[in-house]
């Protein structure tokens, strides 16, 4: 089959379609033939590499996969059906997989991180974990429904519990996490102060519902940048994947029994923090890691309904992956990059 295979880190002209052996189902995994997968910064990660952390070389990439199943296997579905794949992989058998809880699961895993994802023909995934594609979404729009908006799901509702009439600040809100914070944020009722790295993505997202939109550069301080644009605002919650800048400003534009969230670290990921301010206020300082399966049904059913839009910047064929992965570096991107298999 054609596959994107990463066998040593480097830069997006390492990434090229070859064929390799289709995937053997295990025990309990079914096979999904897949149409579309969507790209997010965990991509650039794998192929570039991290610093102190090993990925399992060779691996194919791509943890959004939507596509038909191959064969039958899933309670429900048939062969030919079309479906999504979770973009993670839990025991389906522990305490916390039971009470719906995967993501507190000791063997959660990513698609296209810590086993192969869907930037393939076939992917192999665990049947536990494969749901029906809503009708009402086409492959390339049920691709952008899937990672980064399951993290922001779980960001605004199970860490950050967003509530109706407070303020919530949303950084890198033109991105696929970002884009979906503030549209989860404003229908939980909160007024959203976004913040996008150009002025050519400001009318995108005030688009999506934002409140009001701050530009904040690539190299601009963080926190001068906000009190200019906002004066002396402050907010309920941060919704963050920056880190570095956008951490250090936030945390210091939280009210008493505030709450920061985290999911990434794409601008830095050793900022500095005041501790005193933290204990004297009462804040949170909150990690966030994707989201359960419950909570992916959750946000295709708004897909589907209408009341969550996945922003899809680009779509390309698979065999143009490199050039998604440089639009994404070069922090171009209006939410998702997808790519038809």
């Amino acid at each position: 089959m054609r596959a994107v295979v990463v066998r040593e880190h480097g830069g997006p002209e390492t990434l090229r379609v070859t064929e390799v052996e289709p995937p053997r189902p295990r025990p309990g995994e079914v096979l999904i033939r897949v149409r579309a997968t969507a790209l997010n910064h965990l991509d650039t990660w794998v192929r570039r590499g991290v610093p102190g952390h090993r990925f399992p070389l060779p691996i194919i990439p791509g943890s959004d996969v939507v596509g038909v199943l191959e064969d039958g296997g899933v309670p429900g579905l048939s062969a030919g059906d079309e479906v999504v794949a979770a973009p993670f992989t839990s025991c389906g058998r522990c305490d916390e997989c039971l009470r719906g809880e995967d993501v507190r699961c000791r063997e959660y895993r990513i698609l296209g991180e810590s086993r192969d994802g869907g930037c393939a023909e076939l992917v192999a995934v665990p049947a536990t974990h494969v749901l029906p594609k809503p009708k009402g979404l086409s492959f390339r729009q049920a691709a952008a429904s899937l990672l980064a908006p399951l993290t922001a799901y779980h960001m605004v509702h199970a860490r950050a519990a967003v509530r109706s009439g407070e303020r919530v600040l949303v950084t890198a809100a033109a991105g696929g996490v970002g884009s979906a914070a503030v549209q989860f944020a404003k229908r939980a009722g909160a007024t959203v102060v976004a913040v996008v790295g150009s002025e050519a993505k400001r009318d995108a997202v005030t688009a999506l519902g934002a409140d009001q939109v701050v530009v904040v550069g690539r190299d601009a301080d963080w926190e001068a940048t906000l009190k200019a644009g906002l004066g002396r605002v402050s907010f309920e919650a941060v919704i963050d994947s920056v880190g570095a800048g956008a951490f250090q400003a936030g945390v210091k534009m939280l009210k008493p029994f505030g709450r920061f969230v985290t999911c990434g670290a794409t601008a830095g990921a050793a900022p500095a923090i005041d501790l005193r301010r933290v204990f004297f206020l009462s804040l949170s300082v909150l990690g966030s890691t994707m989201g359960t399966r419950w909570e992916l049904s959750q946000v295709l059913r708004m897909a589907a309904a209408g009341e969550y839009k996945p922003v899809i910047h680009a779509v390309l064929p698979l065999d143009r992956i490199a050039d998604a992965h440089r639009m994404i570096e070069a922090r171009e991107v209006v939410g998702k990059v997808v790519l038809e298999v």
